[in-house]
């Protein structure tokens, strides 16, 4: 009895942690979506045609971000750390952050030229602006809130 009143709190609990990780980043990206929208300027049919092609390339990048992440990690984790890194494997995590940093670029680019296809020249400029400053301000506000939850 107590095992399974044990085993249903924390399959609750972890529902709920997940629940919560996954609300807030839904929340992020409705933010998101609506600062840049805003910062853009864009009009119904220019957000219309934008999001899609956004979308795609900003995932095709946040994917290439997470498995270099990933790799990374697991090369560490089974090395022990940077200091017991063999050099083959040392060159081997090299090649690969350079793989994907390539990759990333190439997305960036593709992008670029899609949006400059739907929007004017200088919304795209603003577009890096938007995000660099949306990332600052959550970058600022993760730091209110964790120092505020440190006090």
């Amino acid at each position: 009895m107590k095992k399974s009143l044990f085993f249903t709190l924390l399959l609750v609990f972890t529902f709920i942690t997940t629940n919560a990780q996954q609300m807030g980043r839904e929340n992020i990206t409705l933010l998101k979506t609506s600062y840049i929208t805003d910062a853009l300027s864009l009009t119904p049919t220019e957000a219309e045609k934008f999001w899609p092609v956004y979308n795609l390339y900003n995932n095709k990048i946040k994917t290439s971000k997470q498995k270099l992440e990933f790799e990374m990690r697991n090369i560490m984790n089974y090395s022990g750390g940077i200091d017991d890194l063999s050099e083959e494997k040392a060159l081997v995590l090299v090649n690969q952050m350079l793989q994907m940093e390539e990759d990333i670029s190439k997305n960036k680019t593709k992008m670029t030229h899609e949006l400059l296809k739907i929007l004017p020249a200088k919304k795209v400029i603003k577009l890096e602006k938007a995000e660099r400053d949306f990332n600052r301000r959550i970058l600022q506000e993760y730091g209110k809130r964790k120092r505020m939850g440190a006090n």
